[in-house]
């Protein structure tokens, strides 16, 4: 009796059925998603017309956008338990803190752009830029909530191309296309090869769900050699999106060309989802019977933030202009972030969100001065910075608060935040015994007294070198005042950080 290959209409027409129902249960999860696409798409069709009301009005509507999702992912309650949309997505807890931190990086990154100059008096493009904004969040949203391999490399794609056209912004300047383009080579080479070790993945346990222990434990019957390299290529796509060693080349020549809050965005949400991706890849290594059998991978992670770590310390301190030290600024917390998810058996993910969130205020607040001290008072180089201080005292002091805090030297929720980092990698090796936690623990400690050299160059040439010029130094009322608003949380994290640690712990325990 022959066995009929094809199903009949009746069976074709049942799985049409069941896929456009689960989608449509599903379609709640997405909610916060859709809405930034509505705005996106709003955005776009308002920037084909001329007037100039419009114009005017294109920022504040994608900040209304932005608005409009972060309270619907403080409300929560829009979609049920579980894995969501085809399995494909899940909207947990995680991925509603993650949520959270993009939507306020993107309103962070609007209100950088209504002070920058250059970017208010763009004639082309003005509304495309705040467009790919919100693109840029979708695509953050959407890492966030991937468990899926296949759906982690669209999102990573989505935020990718976003980032290359941001970077282009000012297309006009030479080293603004000299770092797209290299951006984009190093992000297409990074795409594939990423794709090609998911492809080996697939092949060898027959699914895209990593989440799953499942997915794991059909690795064990495969070749460990053939299992780590394509480990290492999947995790070469991830460690790319958060500058790591050695895929951080591209950051300070985009840290160079890019407008200031197109940078601060940078070094904040991709970072951030990146990171969360990585935390979801390497949740089932918390199972020592997974974590002892894909020893060589955790050993490669461990060497890659050891790397980073050293990397972006010691290359920050030779660095003379600020947006490249920022670069490798930015790559040294990648290594301290990339250290905190291998602290498994303690309570990391709380940790790394806390790390996250503070970091996002740092980063924006410093950013917003470099743009006020590059546009306003002609700032290139860190000399630059000679004397201006005592003419601006209160910038001055806040942007101490900024780089102390960076340093992660208290009374500041910088220090806070690596307090936390450097308990939970102390009680995973007590644990588990593992040397390679102790040298990181060890390193980011000392590589913490590394960072105060190279960020304390700022306040150096701001309050102890003079400056002959008898100009003052005017801040708007509006930069003063994101400028208390970025310090403010750093302060009170460091005397209340429960607060904010109970929130994120009520967050994760429960679902959307």
């Amino acid at each position: 009796m022959l066995i009929p290959l094809r199903l009949s209409v009746e069976e074709q027409a049942a799985q049409l059925t069941q896929a456009i129902d689960s989608i449509l249960a599903g379609a709640g999860s997405l909610l916060p998603e859709l809405l930034l696409a509505i705005f996106f798409l709003l955005l776009v069709t308002l920037d084909l017309f001329k007037s100039k009301a419009i114009k005017r009005l294109l920022p504040w509507l994608a900040a209304t956008g932005l608005f409009a999702t972060l309270a619907i992912q403080l409300l929560g309650g829009y979609t049920s338990e579980g894995v969501q949309f085809l399995n494909l997505l899940r909207s947990d807890g995680l991925a509603r803190y993650s949520g959270l931190l993009f939507s306020a990086a993107g309103i962070f990154t609007i209100l950088l752009s209504l002070q920058n100059k250059r970017l208010e008096k763009l004639k082309e493009g003005r509304g495309e830029y705040y467009a790919l904004i919100l693109m840029l969040v979708l695509g953050l949203n959407l890492m966030a909530k991937s468990v899926n391999l296949l759906m982690v490399f669209i999102a990573i794609e989505v935020v990718s191309i976003a980032s290359y056209i941001l970077t282009l912004t000012l297309k006009e300047e030479k080293r603004a296309v000299e770092a797209g383009l290299k951006y984009v080579l190093y992000g297409t080479l990074s795409a594939g090869v990423m794709l090609y070790g998911m492809s080996f993945f697939y092949g060898l346990t027959g699914s895209l769900d990593y989440t799953l222990v499942s997915f794991w434990r059909s690795l064990l019957d495969a070749s460990p050699l053939m299992v780590t390299v394509a480990a290492i290529l999947i995790f070469a796509g991830f460690l790319f999106k958060i500058s790591a060693a050695p895929f951080h080349f591209w950051t300070p020549d985009v840290y160079q060309g890019a407008p200031m809050p197109v940078v601060a965005l940078f070094s904040t949400g991709p970072k951030m989802a990146g990171i969360i991706v990585i935390m979801r890849f390497v949740a089932a290594f918390a199972d020592a019977s997974i974590s002892g059998a894909f020893s060589d991978i955790l050993l490669f992670l461990g060497v890659a933030a050891l790397a980073t770590l050293v990397v972006g310390n010691f290359t920050a301190l030779w660095q003379r202009t600020p947006r490249r030290l920022m670069a490798f600024s930015s790559v040294s917390h990648a290594g301290f972030l990339l250290m905190a998810l291998l602290a498994f058996g303690s309570e990391y993910m709380t940790s790394v969100l806390f790390y996250m969130t503070v970091l996002l205020f740092m980063n924006f607040g410093l950013f917003l001065y470099l743009q006020v001290a590059e546009e306003k008072w002609g700032v290139q180089t860190l000399e630059d910075f000679k004397g201006l201080g005592p003419k601006a005292p209160y910038a001055g002091i806040v942007v101490l608060l900024y780089l102390l805090s960076l340093t992660g030297l208290p009374p500041l929720g910088g220090f806070m935040g690596k307090l936390l980092v450097f308990s939970n990698v102390w009680e995973a090796y007590s644990l588990t015994g593992q040397t390679m936690l102790l040298v990181l623990l060890v390193t980011g400690i000392l590589l913490t007294g590394v960072a105060l050299f190279y960020y304390i160059k700022i306040p150096y040439y701001l309050f102890l070198k003079r400056n002959q010029s008898a100009e003052n130094l005017v801040i708007s009322l509006s930069n003063k005042l994101l400028l208390g608003f970025f310090a403010l949380p750093l302060l009170v994290l460091f005397f209340k950080p429960d607060l904010l640690l109970h929130w994120i712990e009520r967050i994760l325990a429960q679902t959307l």
